[in-house]
C-alpha cells in the first residue's frame, strides 16, 4: 500500500479543492479559499452548495441535518469560506465534552454528531488515548484529516526514501523508516541525525520532540508552527492554544503508537537551549502544586487562566485526564516523570522554527 493511501486511511477520498474551479487554483496539497475575484453566477452558487453538502455527507454527517443547518446562511457567504471551515462550524454547534459510559465510543460519536459511522476515528487510535480527549477534539481532528493532505511531492519523497538513512527534503534532514520497532525508543534514529554533517545542533540535552501526522509535519517545516490550528482544553492554556513538546524521546514514541494506529506519524526534533528561552516570559509552576492544579483545571475547562499571557510553560503533564473529562471538578494529578514544554506565543515559535534538528517518519504504526 502506498503512503498516499496510508496517509488518508481514515477516508476513501481527501478533499483538496475549492467549491469552484476558477481556473487559477494551484495544487498546494490543502484546502484553499475561493477566489473572491471570480464572477459567481447562479449556476456557480448551486454547484458550490452541492459540493459542500456532498462533502459533508461523505465525511459522515447527516445530509438532511446539514442542509437544514445551512438554510440560515446566505448562499453567497457560504462560498467565501472553505469546506473545512463549514464542517468545523457545523460540528461546533454540538458541544460534547465528555463520553457517555452507556455507549461505546463510536456509538457516542455517531449519536452526538449524527454521523453515519465513527469507525474512521475509533479504529485509528488506541482506546486509552481516545478517552484522553473529548469527542469534540476527535471530530475536529477528523475534519482536519478529511480536508487536508500532504503535497504529492512530499508523499513521493516519503515513498521513495531509503530506509534508516538521512535524506534532505526542502533543506530539512529527514529519516524515513518502516515502523516503530522495539528498539525505536533507544534512539538509533537520533544517533543518525547526530552523525550527519547537516546537523548544526549536536547537543541532545537541549532537544525537544513533537509527534504529529504527515500533513501537519509538512506544514510545520514549510510554513512554521501554527498556534491557530492547536486544540483547546489541554493542560496549559484556558482560552489559548499551545504547541506541545516533550524532552524524552521514549515518551513521544509511546504517544505516536497510541495516537496513530496503522497510519504514518512523524517526530519533529527541535534544539531549544535555555539560552533561547531566557529571552521569553516563562510561567513557572514548580514552586507550588496548588498553582499547577489551578492552571490545569482551568485550562481543561476552557476557563481563562494565567497561562494565557505567557510565552511558554515547562511543567509536568497531567495523568488523570480521563477522569477530568468525566468530571470537570476532578483535581488534576501531575506526572512527576513527564514534563512538557508548551510554546504559547508566535514570537517564540518563530524562533523555534529556525531550530529544527530533523524529522523521523514512521510509515506504518502498530500497537
Amino acid at each position: 500500500m502506498s503512503i498516499a493511501l496510508n496517509l488518508n486511511s481514515l477516508f476513501t477520498e481527501t478533499v483538496t479543492y475549492n467549491f469552484v474551479d476558477t481556473g487559477s487554483v494551484t495544487d498546494t496539497g490543502s484546502v484553499t479559499e475561493l477566489d473572491t475575484g471570480a464572477v459567481t453566477t447562479g449556476e456557480t452558487i448551486t454547484e458550490g452548495i452541492t459540493e459542500l453538502v456532498d462533502q459533508a455527507q461523505k465525511f459522515g454527517f447527516s445530509r438532511e441535518k446539514f442542509l437544514n443547518w445551512m438554510s440560515s446562511i446566505s448562499n453567497e457567504f457560504l462560498l467565501t469560506q472553505t469546506i473545512e471551515y463549514w464542517l468545523l462550524a457545523y460540528a461546533s454547534e454540538t458541544v460534547t465534552d465528555s463520553w457517555n459510559e452507556d455507549y461505546s465510543p463510536d456509538a457516542w460519536l455517531m449519536e452526538s454528531f449524527s454521523l453515519k459511522s465513527a469507525n474512521f476515528i475509533v479504529n485509528g487510535v488506541s482506546e486509552e488515548y481516545l478517552k484522553a480527549q473529548t469527542p469534540n477534539y476527535w471530530i475536529n481532528w477528523a475534519i482536519y484529516q478529511f480536508t487536508n493532505q500532504a503535497s504529492n511531492e512530499f508523499i513521493s519523497f516519503v515513498e521513495n526514501a531509503s530506509e534508516n538513512r538521512v535524506d534532505v527534503f526542502k533543506n530539512t534532514p529527514i529519516i524515513v523508516t518502516i515502523s516503530v520497532s522495539n528498539t525505536s525508543d533507544k534512539g538509533n534514529e537520533l544517533n543518525l541525525l547526530l552523525e550527519t554533517d547537516l546537523n548544526q545542533f549536536n547537543d541532545k540535552s537541549t532537544w525537544y520532540y513533537h509527534t504529529t501526522d504527515l500533513i501537519s509535519t509538512e506544514s510545520i517545516f514549510t510554513d512554521g508552527i501554527s498556534l491557530v490550528v492547536g486544540q483547546i482544553k489541554q493542560d496549559f492554556g484556558g482560552r489559548t492554544t499551545s504547541f506541545y513538546l516533550n524532552d524524552e524521546f521514549k515518551s513521544v514514541i509511546d504517544f505516536g503508537i497510541q495516537k496513530f494506529i496503522g497510519s504514518p506519524c512523524a517526530i519533529i526534533i527541535y534544539d531549544i537551549p535555555k539560552s533561547l528561552l531566557k529571552d521569553y516570559q516563562h510561567l513557572d509552576l514548580s514552586s507550588g502544586n496548588k498553582r499547577w492544579k489551578d492552571v490545569v483545571r482551568k485550562s481543561r475547562n476552557f476557563c481563562k487562566c494565567e497561562a494565557d499571557v505567557y510565552d511558554f510553560i515547562y511543567d509536568p503533564q497531567a495523568t488523570n485526564y480521563i477522569r477530568m473529562i468525566r468530571n470537570k471538578y476532578e483535581t488534576p494529578k501531575a506526572d512527576i516523570n513527564k514534563n512538557q514544554l508548551a510554546l504559547k506565543s508566535s514570537r517564540l515559535t518563530s524562533a523555534v522554527d529556525l531550530r529544527i534538528v530533523g524529522i523521523i517518519i514512521y510509515k506504518k504504526n502498530k500497537i
